[in-house]
């Protein structure tokens, strides 16, 4: 029988304290095949408090003022230091380590290294308490000078180190360069790491233990009783986070992705829950549901384009796209028509450039005219079973309509997965609950 292979990410919520690592200990030693285990920095115990990695950026931002971390840094080593001696965990195994840590950030260490700093003592702490081996992300984590992850050498430096540990604990969201220096993955990047060793191991599935059971089918601050998603396909999970639906790093589904590893999201405090299972493909079933999720997000502006034959005007488009690279802008959607261009933008991206654009634009393609429309939301309506059914647009639109809610622009995927719709702000919650008791709601 072949063994089976799980890297188990765990979140801050998950290590937060001494409670929460018992249950992670015995969520691991349930299942033998949990064989590589990658924590976060400890995150809030409760709602007021500090996550550890938002503290040792605290100790930075201090000490590069010039000025004492000893108190801010106690704070840090308490809250390590509660959770080895409730854990009966020899605090020797870190108390020189903190010592030199408290020392390299009062001397002006890099940012990367203080923010990394939380998971590497967890880490340790983690690998005691389960009597694993520990192996430091900057062994297998090999960034480029520029900040960028090198995948060749990663991938090549995990096989290599793995290959000799049957088990053990890596702590996530860090890695270095071939000068030595730390750089880290954007925050919550602990996910990145943990998909990246998935990949490079083969693993048959990555687990991401968070402190919620999975995905659901849409907000549950909009739609409280919203149930959860038991499976869904990597390119729903992409359209549904794009809009603002959120449990894992965006990043961190490429490279599982790629290698059609299963994601498996799971919750620490009600590990029986099933939770959401993420595949490459849609699983083969008799009936799957017509809408897997609905997410919105609001601060989207449309700038909308017309110009009378616009559509034998060769290079109209490229003129204006060029002309949004040039001020680093990336466009969300881009409806057209006959003689009409509607680009959808974020808003906060136009905030310093709108009247520079309008100009360029003007310029460029002499247009007829340019409207900017504020305020818009974008709601996503997702499901693979969408393809296999007639109507569901109609429906769609119906329910809207029954609200008074008015689309301002609408978007068909060509892949059939996806129809996303403009709306005003005001009506994006009324327009998810709408969509949801349309589709989801029995």
């Amino acid at each position: 029988m072949v063994a089976y292979l799980k890297v188990a990410k765990f979140g801050g919520t998950s290590l937060a304290d001494a409670e929460q690592f018992r249950k992670v200990k015995k969520i691991i030693e349930s299942d033998t095949s949990r064989r590589y285990i990658v924590p976060s920095a400890p995150g809030k115990r409760y709602p007021s408090d500090e996550k550890v990695t938002d503290m040792l950026i605290g100790c930075f931002n201090v000490a590069q003022k010039g000025q004492n971390i000893r108190a801010l840094f106690d704070k840090i080593k308490s809250r390590f230091f509660d959770i080895a001696i409730e854990l009966e965990i020899d605090t020797a195994c870190i108390d020189d380590k903190l010592d030199e840590i408290e020392q390299n950030i009062q001397n002006k260490s890099s940012r990367a290294y203080a923010a990394s700093r939380g998971e590497y003592i967890n880490a340790i702490l983690l690998s005691e308490y389960l009597s694993l081996p520990f192996l430091d992300a900057k062994n297998i984590i090999i960034f480029n000078v520029n900040g960028e992850l090198d995948q060749s050498k990663t991938h090549e430096q995990i096989q290599l180190h793995l290959a000799t540990l049957d088990k053990c604990v890596i702590p996530g969201f860090y890695g270095i360069d071939q000068k030595g220096n730390y750089h880290v993955f954007s925050r919550g990047g602990s996910d990145i790491t943990a998909a990246l060793i998935a990949r490079s191991i083969n693993a048959d599935i990555y687990e991401n233990w968070t402190d919620i059971s999975g995905f659901r089918a849409a907000d549950p601050r909009i739609v409280p009783d919203s149930k959860y998603i038991q499976q869904l396909t990597y390119k729903e999970l992409r359209e549904l986070s794009y809009m603002g639906a959120t449990v894992l790093h965006e990043d961190s589904v490429f490279p599982v992705r790629a290698s059609g590893i299963p994601t498996q999201i799971l919750n620490t405090n009600d590990p029986l829950h099933p939770g959401t299972l993420i595949h490459y493909l849609p699983q083969q079933k008799a009936h799957l549901p017509l809408v897997t999720g609905i997410a919105g997000k609001k601060g989207f502006t449309a700038i909308t384009i017309e110009k009378l034959r616009m559509n034998s005007e060769l290079g109209f488009g490229r003129k204006v796209l060029q002309i949004l690279e040039k001020h680093n802008l990336t466009f969300d959607h881009l409806p057209t028509g006959i003689d009409t261009m509607s680009i959808i933008v974020s808003t906060d991206s136009l905030f310093k450039c709108k009247d520079k654009l309008k100009e360029e634009i003007e310029s460029a393609v002499n247009p007829d005219s340019i409207v900017f429309t504020d305020k818009l939301a974008m709601v996503a309506v997702v499901g693979s079973g969408m393809s296999k059914k007639i109507g569901i647009a109609a429906r769609l639109f119906t329910a809207l309509a029954e609200q008074g809610i008015v689309i301002k622009t609408i978007i068909f995927a060509p892949s059939e997965l996806c129809i996303i719709i403009g709306i005003d702000e005001d009506y994006l919650e009324t327009s998810i609950r709408s969509i949801y008791d349309t589709f989801i709601r029995e």
